[in-house]
């Protein structure tokens, strides 16, 4: 018995030479993939992880709506001759805005589609594209100072690539010649200030956002070109520490069935990438992964953004009918504002003032006639448009959003104050953020997008409940990882660098 006890108990070597075999096949095939893609994508993690410090502390240049609304010009209600339903009759009409441009009052049509189109409230023709003079006067209004050069009108340049000023090209790029630098984009179709750079903003975000996000004008002006480029470089790059984390994890597993000490079997750089490797190799993964799904862009789950027609049934009526009966002179209340804008939420018209301070006030129509002022949409208003913009979902309730609640912030701004929630009884239990000031849906978010924001916001910029209230504590933790990360990628380019000089040898 005692031998048969010791047979069963020795652990028999044949069976094992299969397993051997796999397990060393695998480590080889991983060396090579690893050690190629490592050649391929080296220099751009050294770009990625360099360029994150950067926009830890310098954000890509952005006019702020404070900023933009203190420079517009008192808005002249005498001047205005044209009711707001004689500009929306047969327009289908999503956003109708009522500005100053110089010394005309213009309304500011943005259509269903996305387009805009500028038309005259003072009843004295279209309004002409500004001209590079009417650009440097409006850029000197904005400024309170002379513009020193003007350039030609175009379409495209680095700071006003994203899709999102489409609806306001051409430009006309004038500069102040101040101190700053300073730059202002004056769109020949809005007659308005769009967008505000200065000299350190351009030249830190070269070397931050611009390289981070692989922008240049050239490719990022093509949306889908980009997108695609973007992604597939991620997912590569995403596969090259991915594997030499796996093949990491192999020789150091090796050194331990051998009895050896030590993190790692090799010496020099390769020893220094390897233990750094081990070391950072989670976090490079997580910020890799997280970074890519930056791009998901809705491959991989849902878009926080719902389609067009959500958005009218949220409306529950044109803008035409809602103020077919209120005239040009009605409007007269409103004097001294910067900008007016005319919106619909569940058929009820309002119309909201902004002032230079940045105030607000919203006043409801009925029957072409201005009401007193309220502070925001009704929440029984608002519960009832989200309830007929995404039937047959049924609502369960609103309520107002916490400013620490997690999913207040996105990968975008922070929900405003005036934001509320909905909360719908449909298959992906989703929310859907509404703005109770302007009566615009802000986001939704069901299962699959709240996962993403821990995926993405989570991973990628620590934006997690212990370090999101801890300023402090979330700098020092993201500096340390991307220090690491930094030395992991310069140590591949070393190696790379090697490898690649060795092969021109041969």
């Amino acid at each position: 018995m005692s031998s048969d006890w010791s047979r069963a108990s020795n652990p028999v070597p044949l069976p094992w030479r299969p397993v051997r075999w796999i397990w060393g096949r695998t480590a080889r095939w991983l060396s090579r993939l690893h050690r190629w893609l490592g050649v391929c994508f080296c220099l751009l993690l050294v770009m990625w992880f360099g360029t994150g410090f950067v926009m830890m502390y310098v954000p890509f240049p952005a006019l702020g709506e404070t900023d933009r609304l203190a420079a517009l010009p008192p808005l002249r209600l005498d001047a205005v001759t044209v009711a707001p339903s004689m500009v929306l009759e047969g327009l289908p009409t999503a956003r109708l805005r009522l500005v100053q441009t110089l010394d005309r009052p213009r309304y500011l049509v943005t259509l269903e589609d996305g387009g805009v189109r500028s038309i005259a409230a003072d009843g004295r023709g279209t309004p002409a594209p500004l001209d590079a003079a009417a650009a440097a006067r409006v850029a000197a209004r904005f400024a309170q100072r002379p513009a020193r050069a003007v350039s030609d009108s175009f379409d495209h340049d680095q700071w006003v690539v994203h899709q999102r000023f489409d609806p306001a090209r051409p430009f006309h790029r004038v500069e102040l010649g101040d101190a700053a630098g300073t730059e202002l984009y004056v769109s020949r179709r809005l007659g308005q200030v769009v967008q505000r750079t200065t000299r350190c903003e351009r030249g830190w975000n070269y070397v931050g956002a611009v390289a981070h996000w692989i922008y240049p004008t050239v490719l990022r002006k093509r949306h889908a070109a980009w997108d695609t480029v973007v992604w597939w470089l991620a997912l590569g790059a995403l596969a090259a520490t991915l594997t030499g984390y796996a093949l990491g994890v192999l020789r150091w597993l090796n050194l331990r069935r051998s009895g050896r000490r030590g993190l790692s079997p090799f010496r020099g750089w390769l020893r220094w990438h390897h233990v750094l490797g081990l070391s950072a190799g989670l976090f490079s993964l997580s910020w890799l992964f997280s970074g890519w799904l930056s791009m998901d862009h809705g491959r991989l789950f849902s878009l926080d953004q719902p389609p067009a027609p959500r958005h009218a049934l949220l409306r529950g009526g044109s803008l035409a009918s809602a103020f077919a009966g209120l005239g040009a002179q009605d409007l007269a209340p409103l004097a001294g504002a910067r900008e007016l804008e005319f919106f619909v939420v569940a058929g009820q018209g309002y119309i909201l003032r902004r002032a230079a301070d940045g105030s607000e006030r919203l006043m409801p129509v009925v029957d072409g006639r201005m009401e007193g002022a309220i502070d925001a949409v009704p929440d029984g208003l608002l519960l009832g448009a989200v309830q007929a913009a995404y039937a047959p979902a049924r609502t369960l309730g609103i309520e107002t959003i916490d400013p620490h609640d997690p999913y207040a912030r996105t990968r975008s701004d922070p929900l405003p104050d005036s934001a509320r929630r909905v909360r719908l009884a449909d298959a992906g239990a989703t929310w859907v953020h509404v703005d109770a000031r302007n009566g615009r849906i802000l986001s939704q978010m069901d299962d699959s997008r709240r996962l993403y924001r821990w995926l993405y916001a989570g991973l990628h910029n620590f934006d997690l409940p212990l370090l999101s209230d801890s300023g402090m504590v979330r700098q020092a933790a993201m500096l340390s990882a991307l220090v690491a990360g930094l030395g992991l990628s310069v140590s591949a380019v070393v190696l790379a660098l090697r490898r690649v000089g060795r092969r021109k040898r041969s």
